[in-house]
């Protein structure tokens, strides 16, 4: 049964009805005011109200309200009609069917058809608690006119009927509010659905669409914390996104990728696909699931133990989508409230979902075409250097040092000049390589990581001429293909910084796990970073030391960077990733 509360599904749609929508209803209203006015008036006319010595008071009652009506009317179909405006009209609405059936009353009197009005136009214009009030309100104007009027002049009152016209005020209230407040919730849901869909645009990232939708699920359920599991089913990949209900100011909806052996069971398989539930005592548990037999049961047991849920967690809501055919969702919200009324609610979040996965597929599949398009330019961009500049430098580079040679035997003087050209047009060389190496798309599987690493300070080591190497004590590599993209481009930055600026003879790369941690080591015999110690932390992120684009990347992939610089005896930069997965913004 609805009842007017605190908590009501309609209010925390969040539709506020629009100034159209408010003069287009008061338009119909105010012409069925003018409509039932005249009829009440002919009706009158008809059948000469009781007692029949105020019949003429009546009539000039009617005239006024007649009036009334047609200027409302006017008024109403020429304006907007503001939310303050509406109290006075219900008012009236109320006070001119009490003041008219005052002076007319008895077996015909017209005191319910007239109400009626009141009761109609409050169920469309707020919905169920404000009809049901208006009900409430006639039945008791029905109780204070017998309670005065018994005995006097101006009428008799029975019981019977009094009782009769309550009850039919109160069930009337109440079917006038159902429909109106269903009528607005379904109109709300749509709206709701319109706004969730126009907020998650092509254009934004997808922490910008995910943040909408977690938005608009976090206020209609008033949940203390919401989470995605989305399932790769190319890659049986499995990821978590997720953001509390009251973020700081600029927080964004984060993800990491789990990494468990169990991680599948994330996805809840053994429950329906939407289901709510809440934990009534320490070993009894509320279900309702939405199925083919949408049914609410109580059973023994407790809420779905996930690591990420919070410890304090009584109540859990989730549905679940496909995203095309390449991935799987689970929303779940801990913390959720329904209303009365779940199973409408619950198949309303199960619907905004399924909108949602496609907004959200949209993106996801722009992105990806975007990435895709822009990998085979770069790709067609280092071709481009490969076959036409570098070739070209090469070959210059080739004839300057066949001209060098003449002018040593023929002309010493200039060969110095001739010999810096050809350094520089070596060195032109070796940065145009590994300009087209950074253009050429880096895609690497975890078991490809160690071998693109051995390959990558190799070839360092040939173009640059220093001395450099690779160590590796894993076999096996527990990291995402985001997350090994990443590190290669901190290898390239990295080593690339030490043939620009370190001007050293030695170069040491190291990778493996220790203390529950990737640990990435690249250390030089250089010149350091011009300063003495080690910096980690706040204060390196925060500093202008150290390289800028490497620090970057390792916070995106929520990992650490220390440091350790010497002017005599060279750097090294440690960065420590968890293994766990990673914690990222989505971009």
């Amino acid at each position: 049964m609805r009842w007017p509360a605190s908590y009501r599904y309609l209010k925390r749609l969040n539709v506020p009805t629009t100034e159209a929508e408010r003069s287009r209803v008061e338009t119909i209203l105010g012409a069925l005011r003018v409509l039932l006015a005249i009829l009440a008036v002919v009706a009158f006319w008809t059948d000469v109200p009781e007692p029949a010595r105020f019949a003429h008071l009546v009539y000039i009652l009617l005239s006024v309200w007649v009036l009334h009506s047609i200027l409302i009317f006017a008024w109403v179909s020429r304006r907007p009609v503001s939310p303050v405006v509406l109290r006075y009209l219900h008012a009236g609405d109320i006070l001119w069917p009490t003041l008219i059936t005052s002076f007319s009353h008895g077996a015909s009197s017209p005191f319910i058809n007239l109400y009626s009005f009141s009761l109609l136009s409050a169920g469309f214009r707020w919905g169920f608690p404000e009809a049901l009030s208006t009900s409430i309100a006639g039945g008791l104007v029905l109780e204070v006119e017998a309670f005065f009027l018994r005995g006097t002049a101006l009428g008799q009152f029975e019981s019977n009927r009094l009782l009769v016209r309550c009850a039919y005020l109160l069930a009337l209230g109440y079917l006038i509010g159902t429909l109106g407040e269903n009528e607005k919730e379904r109109r709300a849901e749509s709206a709701v659905v319109t706004r969730l869909l126009h907020s998650a645009r092509t254009e934004q990232s997808m922490s910008a669409v995910l943040q909408a939708v977690f938005s608009e699920f976090i206020a209609l359920f008033d949940c203390a914390r919401i989470f995605l599991v989305a399932h790769d089913l190319s890659t049986d990949r499995v990821y978590l996104w997720q953001m509390a209900s009251r973020p700081q100011r600029d927080a964004r909806p984060y993800s990491r990728e789990i990494l468990t052996d169990d991680r599948l069971a994330y996805l809840l398989p053994d429950y329906s696909a939407a289901f709510f539930c809440e934990q009534t005592s320490p070993n009894t548990m509320k279900m309702l699931a939405l199925g083919s037999k949408t049914q609410t049961r109580t059973t023994t047991g407790q809420i779905p133990a996930l690591p990420f849920l919070p410890g304090n967690t009584r109540s859990l809501l989730a549905v679940a989508a496909p995203l095309g055919h390449e991935w799987r969702l689970r929303l779940l919200l801990a913390g959720a409230r329904v209303g009365k009324n779940a199973s409408q609610e619950l198949a309303f979040a199960d619907s905004l979902l399924g909108q949602a996965a496609t907004a959200i597929y949209g993106v996801y599949l722009v992105r990806r075409l975007r990435a895709r398009a822009s990998a085979i330019e770069r790709a067609r961009v280092a071709r481009e250097l490969h076959d036409g500049a570098i070739q070209s430098l090469i070959s210059a580079e080739m004839r300057t040092d066949i001209l060098r040679r003449r002018a040593i035997k023929e002309y010493a003087p200039i060969a110095p000049e001739i010999e810096s050209l050809e350094n520089l047009l070596r060195d032109q060389v070796i940065e145009l390589r590994e300009l087209m190496h950074q253009l050429k798309p880096v895609e690497v599987a975890p078991d490809q990581l160690l071998d693109h690493m051995a390959e990558q300070v190799d070839r360092f080591r040939r173009n640059s001429g220093i001395a450099a190497r690779f160590v590796s004590a894993s076999d096996e590599i527990h990291l995402s293909a985001h997350t090994c993209r990443e590190i290669l481009l901190i290898v390239q930055e990295a080593l690339v910084n030490i043939r620009k600026h370190a001007r050293a003879e030695d170069v040491l790369v190291t990778f493996g796990r220790h203390d529950g941690y990737w640990r990435l080591s690249i250390t030089d015999n250089g010149v350091g970073f011009g300063f003495e110690g080690t910096l980690a932390g706040v204060e390196l992120m925060r500093s202008a030391k150290g390289p800028a684009i490497i620090k970057e990347r390792v916070a995106n992939l929520g990992g650490e960077l220390f440091i350790d610089s010497t002017s005599s005896g060279g750097t090294q930069l440690l960065i420590k990733l968890p293994q766990k997965g990673y914690f990222s913004h989505g971009r």
